[in-house]
């Protein structure tokens, strides 16, 4: 098992996953740059067993808890994920299928889907009360036992060079407690120590609807005084066995009608909203974004990937009015930093009003975006991974509420081609292109001909209309 660990292919493949949405860093082009060699050198360390670990990076974050993360230097990165490569696999196996945390296929959502599937389950589909013990363990990464750790971890690894490796890394901050936050070793360790209580609750207390997402977790009954039983019994076999216990006001059993805070939402049996917190937290680096935006620090595209992250996290709750209030703010407060990119901007929002719901993740604003930037129809459609069509419908959108003009997206010879062959706005398509008789103009080139037509009559009232 060492050997695979120290292959030169394995540690290839471990720089390749520590490199991943970091490529631009400094640290990790100098390790790039003389790549070979690097990994040779660390190959060659682990083999004589002379590897050391650098000292840790500490800072502090504050969003929304306050954090002690600790960083360590990217060829350790290189190392853990070598590591991991190896070991992941053996110990997943015995991972339950409701613990979600750090695993591919899992999740937030996913715990969050089991809840909603356990909860109608237990409930009856809301026709009898329903319970939930909401549990939080007490300052979990700071009271990992090493030694305990070890223990668990020594009864699926046998090869002594592989545990020495991992008492490396964990000795690494000079305690016999905790693991340090931020490291990839610490996420699947702390699956590992609690895989214990998993097992516990699964198999001793036999408790069927339970999941757990790291420190945090439920379970689901329909009695009260059940729950009260398993909460002592569960706090004292982590008091026993793996020496940390559950938060004394933190955990509680609960109804499930009051709401239920797990994961970033407040979840209820026919419904989920956001919690304050989180919805606070977004508000105070929406208007940074705004100071960062009218001080020419950012684009108008970087904002908007930010805002999309939000948005699609929101959707998983019911946000609907809540999401349009921010496409509004967006709208209102990120203009477009060329002027010609929106001709008119109270027509620019009322056609954002006017959108289906699958614009609220922004499509035809990145189209509109990349188009002014001279990106092809088929590369808009390759970047954002959806089909050309959907492109040409975005730009026909665009042209009918006068975000963009039909002489940008075709050339003049097919327009006027187009056009002397348009009786009436309300013709169809089909019969236009018959009059055409030309194979070389296509349906979408009609409909952007026909936008611009629709688009003239549209905003022919509104001319009074002040522009911006």
């Amino acid at each position: 098992m060492y050997e695979e660990i120290c292959s030169y292919e394995n540690l290839l493949l471990a720089f390749n996953k520590a490199k991943k949405r970091k490529t631009k860093r400094r640290y990790v082009k100098r390790f790039h740059r003389d790549l070979k060699e690097h990994l040779e050198k660390l190959r060659e360390e682990l083999i004589n067993q002379s590897y050391e670990p650098c000292e840790l990076k500490t800072f502090i974050l504050r969003d929304p808890k306050t954090r002690k993360i600790s960083k360590s230097a990217y060829r350790d990165r290189v190392v853990h994920h070598a590591l991991c490569n190896i070991i992941v696999p053996i110990f997943e196996k015995s991972f339950i299928y409701d613990s979600h945390a750090n695993q591919v296929g899992k999740g937030t959502l996913k715990a969050l889907e089991r809840f909603d599937k356990f909860k109608r389950k237990v409930s009856r589909n809301n026709t009898r009360e329903c319970y939930v013990l909401k549990a939080y363990i007490k300052h979990y990464f700071e009271e990992v036992d090493h030694q305990i750790l070890m223990n668990i971890i020594k009864k699926k690894i046998k090869d002594e060079k592989v545990i020495w490796l991992i008492e490396k890394i964990l000795s690494r901050n000079h305690k016999t407690k905790s693991m340090p936050l931020g490291n990839l070793t610490s996420q699947f360790f702390a699956n590992v120590y609690l895989n214990e209580l998993d097992q516990f609750v699964k198999h001793k207390l036999r408790a069927k609807y339970y999941i757990r997402y790291v420190d945090d977790f439920v379970i689901i009954h329909d009695s009260k005084t059940q729950l009260d039983e398993w909460k002592l019994q569960i706090n004292n076999f982590l008091k026993e066995k793996l020496k940390i216990e559950l938060h004394p006001t933190k955990s509680n059993v609960l109804r499930l009608d009051s709401g239920i805070n797990f994961l970033g939402f407040r979840v209820f049996y026919n419904h989920k909203l956001i919690r304050k917190s989180n919805l606070q937290n977004f508000e105070r680096k929406f208007n940074h974004l705004r100071i960062l935006f009218d001080e020419g620090l950012i684009s108008r595209e970087k904002s908007l990937e930010a805002l999309e992250g939000w948005l699609a996290y929101c959707s998983h709750a019911n946000t609907y009015k809540y999401r349009k209030h921010l496409i509004r703010n967006f709208n209102k407060f990120f203009s477009h930093g060329n002027k010609s990119f929106i001709h008119n901007k109270r027509k620019y929002i009322n056609y954002m009003k006017k959108v289906n719901e699958s614009e609220l993740e922004f499509s035809v604003q990145k189209t509109l975006f990349d188009y002014k930037n001279g990106v092809s129809i088929p590369n808009i459609a390759i970047k954002h991974e959806i089909k050309e069509s959907t492109v040409w419908g975005h730009l026909i959108n665009l042209i009918e509420h006068k975000q963009l003009s039909v002489w940008e997206v075709l050339p003049r010879e097919k327009i006027y081609k187009i056009l002397n062959k348009i009786y009436s706005y309300k013709e169809r398509l089909r019969d236009i292109k018959k009059r055409l008789k030309d194979k070389s103009i296509s349906y979408d080139d009609i409909a952007c001909v026909m936008s611009s037509i629709k688009s003239k009559r549209k905003f022919k009232k509104n001319k009074k209309c002040p522009s911006s």
